[in-house]
Parts: structure tokens; sequence; C-alpha cells
């Protein structure tokens, strides 16, 4: 009789623990969180064999809750010397009061954005300023330094010089007798054309041969 009531308790200790999904649906933590939780804290969490097969019974339960709560305080809590940084920032925005930024350069001299973005890649080191990468500041001399760019690189970015040659009143970049409105649309569209009526006569051509051919084909058969 001591057999089957030692198999009775062992029967109603297995049937008090839980896999990780069980563990999931009680406690209502993601089953992400509860095996990171069990890679991280191991030691703390009461369990029954290893891998696939460990089961938890219920005093793991409010263990999972604890660190779950633990986790939800840490990530509110401030960073440490929190106050160091702020008093750095602030430092530093006193600091850069006076420098300005790409866009306001932008509006100060009719520069477009993209011709200053091209400009500090190509002259950062004549271009007074503070920091890198998109905290990058100017200090107002640059605006000065920009506009100079600007002359000697000529409107849109071309250097001074690279018209030579080209005829007087002749707008720069537009072929010799080619009319204003032209363009690779225009150039695209003759292509296409010129292409179709190839095709339209190779067609031509294609049905007088099979005209030929079928009338070869009825003297045949006559």
């Amino acid at each position: 009789m001591a057999e089957p009531e030692t198999q009775r308790r062992t029967d109603t200790a297995e049937d008090k623990l839980f896999t990780l999904s069980e563990i999931s649906q009680k406690s209502g933590i993601s089953m992400p969180t509860l095996q990171r939780y069990k890679k991280l804290y191991q030691d703390r969490i009461p369990s029954v064999g290893k891998g696939r097969k460990q089961r938890y019974p219920d005093s793991a339960l409010p263990v999972f809750d604890e660190i779950k709560n633990e986790n939800v305080r840490r990530r509110g809590r401030p960073r440490k010397n929190a106050s160091a940084p702020a008093a750095a920032r602030g430092g530093r925005a006193q600091k850069s009061g006076n420098l300005l930024t790409l866009t306001q350069i932008s509006e100060t001299t009719g520069i477009s954005y993209p011709t200053l973005v091209r400009y500090v890649r190509l002259y950062s080191d004549r271009l007074p300023h503070e920091g890198k990468g998109r905290a990058r500041r100017f200090h107002p001399q640059a605006v000065d330094v920009f506009r100079q760019l600007r002359s000697e690189s000529g409107r849109g970015g071309r250097k001074k010089g690279s018209g030579a040659g080209r005829p007087p009143g002749r707008p720069p970049g537009r072929p010799p007798g080619r009319p204003a409105g032209r363009g690779i649309a225009s150039d695209l569209g003759q292509a296409v054309s010129q292409r179709i009526k190839a095709i339209e006569k190779g067609q031509q051509s294609l049905e007088k041969k099979l005209k030929g051919l079928v009338k070869n084909l009825q003297k045949l058969f006559r």
C-alpha cells in the first residue's frame, strides 16, 4: 500500500509544476521576456529539470513578478550623474548661441542647401565651424566664406571660365542648332519615331515576301 501512496504524492508534486508558457498565461508576462528572465536570473528562479523539460513550481510565480517589477523600476530610474550631462548640454547651448545651422546660412546667403552641403564636403577646412555631422554648426564668419566659395564656383557650382569658347549670347548647356525647349525628351521622341518607321518598313517588306510565297504555293498545287 505504501507504493501507491508514494506514487500519489509524486503525481501531486508534478501537478504543481508549470511550463514557461503556462507561467506566461498566469503572470501576464510575455514569453520572450520570461525567456530573458530565465537566462539572466536562473539562480533566483526555482525550477525542476533542464532545457525543454524544465518546469516551474507555484513559488516561481512571485519571483517572476519580482524580477519584472525590478526591471520596470530600473527603466524609470534616472541616469547616474544626470545633472552633469545636462550642465554640459546647457554649456554647449550657451556656447553655440551665435552659431548658425546650414539652413540659416541658406536663408541668409540665398545659396541652395544642396550646394552648401557640397561646399562643406569639399571645403570644410576653410569654414569655421564646431561639431560634426548633423550637429555641425557654423560661426558667423562662415557666411562670408560661403559667399566667396559661391563667387569662385560661379552660379550653380560651375567654376568661372568653364564657358570659355562659347559664342556670346548662347545659353549654357544648349548644343548648337538646337532650338529652345528641346531636350532629352525631344531626342527620345525622334529616336522612337525613327524606330517605328523602320519597323513599319520591315513589316511591309515581310508582307510582300509572304504574298510572293503564297502565290508560288498556289501555282504548285494547281
